[in-house]
């Protein structure tokens, strides 16, 4: 049951990170995902039986309206933690690039399959904190059934644009859960073994082993 609302989350979470970098840093993030949400929901839900019959086409909406929002290159180095320190660029690259994919097919089916909308995200009023390139989010997700799952984005800011490079849910950052998955089967494996896997794999129930480890 905690997997499920963790996955809902997730779906709704990352749905919303289209938002965060449409507006200029001026406008307060909190509005800007508010604003957008809607939007992103209804382009999805519009196309839905079309999107549920070509995966391709599924995949390239996910890709171009919602990924795309993430800071990849942070997020890549976080999740490898050490291990990014010792790749190659080659191996670096490789990873932003089927790591990104990896998400993209673990969501994607999830998120077209499921009836949300922007009904289902509460934004909290934004508190700029003492960084002005670092930014918080505080969102909760509000399930049919069951309790409100706090929801936050991590931020920063970018030339001027605002890029999320974590997505805590429930105290549990995606960063650190990916990390402690990938890790062991580094040392097992090696990096280009974990690769080849992502290009070809999702992950199981779109959301990786839980930790309560934030970054």
């Amino acid at each position: 049951m905690m997997r499920n609302k963790l996955l809902m989350a997730l779906i709704l979470s990352l749905s919303s990170l289209a938002a965060l970098a449409d507006g200029a840093p001026a406008t307060p993030p909190d509005q800007v995902v508010q604003q957008t949400a809607k939007a992103i929901f209804d382009t999805v839900n519009k196309d839905k039986a079309e999107l549920q019959k070509d995966p391709d086409k599924l995949y390239d909406v996910v890709g171009n309206t919602l990924l795309p929002h993430f800071d990849f290159a942070l997020a890549s180095q976080l999740v490898l933690g050490p291990y990014w320190r010792t790749a190659s660029d080659a191996q670096k690259k490789g990873f932003q690039d089927a790591f990104y994919s990896y998400l993209i097919r673990s969501y994607a089916d999830a998120l077209v399959k499921g009836n949300y909308s922007e009904r289902n995200i509460q934004v909290q009023p934004y508190r700029p904190g003492s960084d002005p390139n670092r930014a918080q989010v505080q969102t909760k997700v509000l399930p049919e059934n069951g309790q409100p799952i706090s929801v936050v984005y991590q931020l920063r800011n970018e030339n001027g644009e605002w890029k999320a490079f974590d997505v805590v849910i429930e105290g549990i950052s995606y960063v650190q859960s990916y990390r402690g998955q990938f890790g062991p089967e580094i040392q097992q494996k090696g990096l280009d073994e974990l690769i080849a896997r992502l290009k070809t794999s999702k992950a199981p129930n779109a959301v990786p082993a839980a930790t309560t480890t934030k970054i």
